[in-house]
């Protein structure tokens, strides 16, 4: 099978960052805000220095060896969806965004637990997201326990595996609590994935510290999602950026693994560029992209499952900028072969959600699997070339073997308007939201009942008791 290969780093290029990563590691260390999960290092024999703990390289050595190279990532059911460490592309909504654009508003607003409930709907009927995400932060949810009734939701009403993360040191184990309601070998058949997100330059927070732990010793898959920010919180170069990438997420390693050896890791980011003039965090930014893919090359170096931030934009609105950015990413997450791909529906700086959006980037996400799939050898095509031309049998078009052939073979996009103008015209984004209503009224999705919601809704009673309240019925 021919399919597009996009590779940055040659070998001895790879090797060169995982060199000064170790070196960063042996000589600079991490700085861990939890005496808790420093200890665990100290005691693997890390060294402390000025505050920090020094990673020797045979600890990192020794991690990476005990670390899975495939996860096997299945859905709420227990059905198979993907295997993580073989180019999977699974595209899921962009996650955590405090804000939602309605359509035909200028103006993002603070999302409900309802919106969360439609959002999660909606995704679970576009085809061209395999995952679901914990995408949006409910404002009307005490702040205490928004993370957790996020993932409340999203397995209550869908089905597709699920992309989260925890806010909290207390709320990842009631977190995984949920997991083990909806389906008890959670460990076994993995069907959600935490985010981790180590704090550029070379620190953890005390929260995300002790995340993969906890995700390690409950056995399930831990994202680690550097993020380097270039003229900022990191080196103004793509190669120094790449390499401080490469040194935070192997500190996540090494913390997973001495928290449970064979604990499943997945090798992410999302780096951005600060805007020198104006502060933002551009995600789509090309440098940005170049450190994506020269990461999604030390994954690979590794033997490691991987998972990028793309198919998203930094623009305030689905405009022109925005499907631009999405598709340029999406293309590039394609050819990288990634295997998690988080951003669909994403806009500014990763902190907006759209439903129109995601509609319209839900077939960009088929535009880029299909450009992921390459084509086969075909040797009936060739046959059919001589017997149209030689036999005069008319056109390919009238072919039996074009009938047959371009199902499998041609991707038809719903969304882009393709038509001859002689069939009108049509604005994309009206459009968007039509489709938007249309799936909220027509879809009926796998809402979980009997025993499992029965033990699910238990766990959410014991996360607002901490909040002293009753959960809300969504």
């Amino acid at each position: 099978m021919a399919r597009p290969r996009l590779l940055v780093l040659e070998r001895d290029e790879a090797d060169d960052v995982h060199s000064n990563a170790l070196s960063l590691l042996g000589e600079v260390g991490v700085r861990l805000e939890s005496k808790g999960v420093e200890k665990l290092l100290l005691d693997a024999g890390c060294a402390l220095r000025d505050g920090r703990v020094l990673v020797p390289e045979e600890l990192v050595r020794e991690a990476l060896a005990k670390t899975p190279r495939r996860i096997e990532l299945y859905d709420r059911d227990g059905h198979h969806v993907a295997t993580l460490g073989e180019e999977a592309l699974v595209f899921n909504p962009g996650s955590a965004a405090i804000k939602l654009l309605d359509f035909g508003s200028s103006e993002p607003r603070t999302p409900t637990l309802e919106d969360l409930r439609r959002f999660v709907v909606l995704a679970d009927a576009l085809e061209g997201l395999q995952a679901q995400s914990t995408a949006l932060v409910p404002g009307d949810a005490p702040v205490e326990v928004r993370d957790a009734v996020r993932l409340y939701v999203v397995l209550k009403y869908s089905r597709k595996p699920v992309v989260t993360g925890a806010f909290t040191v207390e709320n990842l184990p009631l977190m995984v609590e949920m997991l083990r309601a909806v389906r008890e070998d959670y460990q076994e058949r993995p069907f959600a994935i935490f985010d981790a997100c180590p704090t550029p330059p070379l620190s953890w927070s005390t929260v995300t510290s002790h995340n993969v732990v906890d995700l390690a010793r409950l056995g399930v898959p831990a994202e680690i999602v550097s993020m380097p920010g270039l003229l900022g919180t990191a080196p103004a170069t793509v190669y120094g950026a790449l390499v401080q990438h490469h040194a935070e997420v192997l500190s996540g390693i090494v913390i997973a693994q001495l928290a449970r050896p064979g604990a499943p890791v997945i090798y992410g980011g999302s780096p951005t560029v600060i805007h020198p003039y104006h502060g933002t965090s551009l995600i789509t930014a090309p440098e940005a992209a170049l450190v994506s893919l020269a990461y999604r090359d030390m994954a690979r170096y590794l033997d490691l499952p991987s998972h990028t931030y793309m198919a998203l934009s930094d623009a305030k609105s689905a405009d022109y900028q925005a499907g631009a950015e999405t598709a340029f990413t999406a293309a590039l997450a394609a050819a990288a072969g990634f295997d998690v791909v988080s951003g669909p529906g994403m806009l500014e700086f990763e902190s907006v959600q759209s439903m129109e959006k995601l509609v319209l980037d839900n077939e960009v996400c088929l535009l880029a699997k299909r450009l992921a799939r390459g084509f086969a050898r075909d040797s009936d095509s060739v046959n059919v070339v001589r017997e149209v031309v030689l036999q005069k049998k008319g056109n390919f078009l009238a072919h039996k073997h074009t009938r047959e052939a371009y199902r499998r073979e041609i991707h038809l996009p719903r969304v882009w308007d393709v038509a001859s103008r002689a069939r009108g015209t049509k604005n994309l984004l009206a459009w968007a939201h039509e489709e938007v209503e249309r799936i909220l009224k027509e879809h009926e999705p796998p809402v979980l009942s009997g025993d499992r919601l029965e033990r699910l809704d238990k766990v959410l009673s014991k996360l607002y008791e901490r909040v002293g309240q009753s959960p809300p019925r969504v």
